[in-house]
């Protein structure tokens, strides 16, 4: 949850920055772009909705405060819902709203600042002609032992997007989907580590150049062989099996699509370390 004393503090910044929040538009404009202005009532009977006075008071009159869209209960932007607030954010950083790169840039930062207090961040989810478009996301908690790319750029950008994916996704079908780009994210995987020559096939079946099950199988059984290595194998192998579950899984929910990307995640570092590209750490100085 995004507490009143971090709204408060970005609310404070957006007014003391000397950045317009509605950036190249007028006001009523902006604002038309995230609610319905049409179907808000106005504060001025000369006008029958929300639009019109805003375009009276803040472009023909402007006779109200620069800070007047945060304490206006029509938005409640001081007290809506977290969702809510942070659409609001993303969109003063939109490029159509902001011509200014460095305005962008400096809006971020200070939003980020404040919302890492209670959890959250503000993101690059796509680009519109070569300008990023902003979305949030909860900051994950944990403690990743390698934070590194692997080396194998396939494998990064899709573990890359298993992520982001996971982040954003709210429907059953979505987090199906998460499943299938963990079973792409092995396959990558296998058909960078996987040697026919080094690795034959522990059934006798040569596989395919995406059965990733096959593949990894015949890796591990190589790569970790002997019954010191029993656990590891026992555990790369149960691994591969959820994603081929959640994509499957006609009720899929977070918890399951989290599972599975944690297990690819696992699978990714410990063929990592085995291949030489997961090294010891270094301490920074």
């Amino acid at each position: 949850m995004i507490s009143e004393v971090t709204r408060r503090d970005i609310i404070d910044y957006i007014t003391s920055s000397h950045i317009s929040w509605a950036g190249r538009f007028e006001e009523q404009i902006f604002l038309g772009r995230l609610y319905d202005l049409e179907k808000l009532p106005s504060r001025d009977p000369r006008f029958p909705t929300a639009s019109g006075d805003i375009w009276k008071h803040r472009v023909m009159n402007y006779d109200w405060p620069d800070d007047w869209v945060f304490y206006d209960d029509r938005f409640n932007i001081l007290r809506a819902p977290d969702n809510e607030f942070l659409r609001f954010l993303c969109e003063t950083l939109h490029p159509v709203v902001q011509s200014d790169p460095n305005d962008v840039n400096t809006l971020l930062t200070n939003y980020n600042k404040h919302l890492a207090k209670d959890g959250w961040e503000i993101f690059e989810r796509d680009q519109i002609s070569g300008r990023p478009v902003f979305g949030a996301r909860e900051i994950t908690r944990r403690v990743e032992i390698f934070t590194e790319p692997t080396g194998w750029p396939k494998v990064d950008r899709q573990m890359s997007e298993v992520r982001l994916r996971l982040m954003e996704t709210t429907t059953e079908e979505q987090y199906q989907t998460v499943g299938l780009l963990c079973r792409e994210t092995l396959t990558s995987l296998a058909q960078a580590v996987y040697d026919p020559e080094r690795h034959p096939p522990i059934d006798g079946v040569a596989p395919s150049s995406t059965d990733a099950k096959r593949m990894l199988e015949s890796y591990l059984s190589i790569e970790l062989s002997g019954k010191g290595n029993e656990e590891a194998r026992s555990h790369a192998k149960a691994a591969l099996k959820l994603p081929v579950a959640l994509q499957h899984n006609r009720t899929a929910d977070f918890r399951s699509a989290a599972l599975c990307a944690e297990a690819t995640a696992s699978v990714v570092n410990l063929i990592g370390i085995l291949s030489g590209k997961r090294m010891p750490f270094k301490q920074e100085i």
